[in-house]
């Protein structure tokens, strides 16, 4: 297995600025020009088909903006297919023993805690249920893992693999309770940062073993797809 992110892997220069330019737009602008153009509408979309349309934008502009980084990450995985396996199963594998450790710890210094943003994709799901899969499986995956890993973490790596792994996992973190913060206390906000930790770390260890941004998309995908099923 690969030890090292080579540079097929990578986004280019062109893509690096286009998708560090839209992460920002993603962050400040779009949900709030989403929200009003919803308020506009005679018929406002709901919650679920909203936060769909959010998504799907993304992940057009994913598509468009690393459409090279994703296509030499599709080749590099049909070209080592065993890099890719080994790395979803071990990640899958690793992932869920953290979560199962970090889980006891946020029990155990919190009983009772809530996530608020697993509440929200709960209640989308009751909205409508098929659009939530969709976007959690294939869209969100796709979007966070180019940002996530193939942007920031990538960009890092070369430079630190500390400060790779570091910066990358605490903002896949706070990206999921950004919108909940008011809502938090502040040790509340530290036992959401720590449940999303080991997904920031099996995804980005993920990557670099596989050498293709797939290896980490699968298992966000996977990940998403069992949380949602298991939830019926």
């Amino acid at each position: 297995m690969r030890k090292n992110i080579s540079a097929r892997s990578c986004p280019n220069s062109q893509e690096t600025v286009g998708g560090f330019c839209y992460l920002a737009f993603q962050l400040l602008l779009l949900p709030e020009l989403l929200t009003m153009l919803n308020a506009r509408l005679s018929s406002p979309l709901r919650e679920s088909e909203l936060n769909f349309v959010f998504y799907m934008i993304n992940f057009l502009a994913v598509l468009l903006i690393f459409r090279e980084f994703l296509s030499s990450g599709a080749q590099q995985a049909t070209r080592h297919p065993a890099y890719l396996c080994q790395a979803v199963i071990l990640g899958l594998a690793a992932y869920y023993a953290c979560r199962f450790a970090t889980e006891w710890l946020v029990r155990l210094l919190m009983p009772g805690f809530s996530n608020y943003n697993d509440a929200a994709i709960a209640a989308m799901g009751r909205e409508n249920r098929l659009l939530v899969i969709i976007g959690t499986v294939l869209l969100v995956p796709t979007v966070e893992e180019c940002f996530y890993r193939g942007l920031i973490f990538r960009n890092l790596y070369g430079k630190s693999h500390w400060a790779a792994y570091l910066v990358s996992m605490l903002a896949f973190a706070l990206i999921h309770i950004l919108g909940y913060v008011g809502q938090y206390t502040p040790l509340e906000i530290l036992m959401a940062v720590l449940q999303y930790l080991p997904a920031g770390l099996c995804l980005a260890w993920s990557y670099t073993k596989a050498d293709t941004i797939f290896a980490p998309i699968a298992i966000h995908a996977t990940v998403n797809f069992i949380t949602l099923t298991a939830r019926r």
